[in-house]
């Protein structure tokens, strides 16, 4: 890789909570970073405070909707080529579908499907390219300890990061031969604005209820999150591949 390349990183869901973390440990590291994420004027405020953070306009802020394959496909091929080559994707964004499987809307299930898997194929398809340029490569998908039965009624969320999993382990085998490694995050229950609706004023109650699950008596943030990630990138892990990393406290030992 040439001295003078800039190292690049795309997160999807970047101005969410973990993602913002992520991006902030990318850019510690020294990667500018391309967020992929909903339109919205507080994600757009959050890339523009990373920037005022790490300077040099290192960030940069894609406004797109993952839901819309179609679009995707084209815009993923836009950004590998106007932004690229990436060294790195992390595939972060995702929608949390809850209730019973009766309950839940077939547009419920197949916008899950898309969201959390398809969006994940469609960006490593347009972004592997590059890093083969590159001779090497990062991809982190994000799971969830739901995938290993921690929660009920969440099927379609399951199938979804089932689905991931199969892309990571799969992915791995296929691209070993390049140097690009392909990981997974599954963090455990982690405090964000996601996880109000499971709560009111009071928390009290349901950090009581998760505590109760986990080996470790504390509850973990999204720099924890962001933290394994940047290990599965890092040289450090540069033996491992096709791995799922569980971040959960002692909730599951899988």
């Amino acid at each position: 890789m040439a001295e003078n390349y800039a190292r690049k990183a795309l997160v999807t869901g970047g101005a969410g909570d973990i993602g913002f973390s992520i991006c902030r440990r990318l850019l510690q590291e020294g990667y500018d970073i391309l967020i992929y994420d909903l339109p919205g004027e507080e994600r757009a405020h959050r890339a523009a405070l990373l920037n005022q953070e790490f300077g040099n306009n290192r960030v940069s802020y894609f406004a797109g909707d993952l839901a819309l394959t179609e679009k995707l496909i084209i815009e993923s091929q836009a950004l590998a080529r106007e932004f690229g080559p990436f060294e790195v994707l992390v595939n972060n964004a995702g929608i949390d579908t809850t209730g019973l499987m009766e309950s839940n809307t077939y547009d419920d299930f197949f916008t899950t499907q898309k969201v959390n898997a398809e969006a994940a194929y469609i960006l490593c398809k347009a972004l592997i390219p590059g890093m083969k340029t590159l001779g090497s490569g990062q991809i982190v998908n994000i799971l969830s300890i739901i995938l290993s039965g921690g929660w009920d009624q969440r099927v379609p969320y399951a199938m979804s990061k089932g689905s991931l999993l199969g892309l990571t382990r799969s992915l791995a085998r296929e691209l070993g031969p390049w140097n690009i490694r392909v990981n997974a995050v599954s963090p455990g229950a982690i405090p964000t604005i996601l996880e109000r609706k499971f709560w009111q004023d009071d928390r009290t109650e349901l950090d009581r209820q998760i505590l109760e699950k986990q080996s470790l008596q504390f509850r973990g943030s999204t720099e924890d999150v962001a933290n394994a990630v940047w290990f599965l990138i890092s040289p450090e892990s540069r033996f491992i591949t096709g791995h799922e990393l569980h971040v959960n406290g002692g909730w599951y030992m899988g």
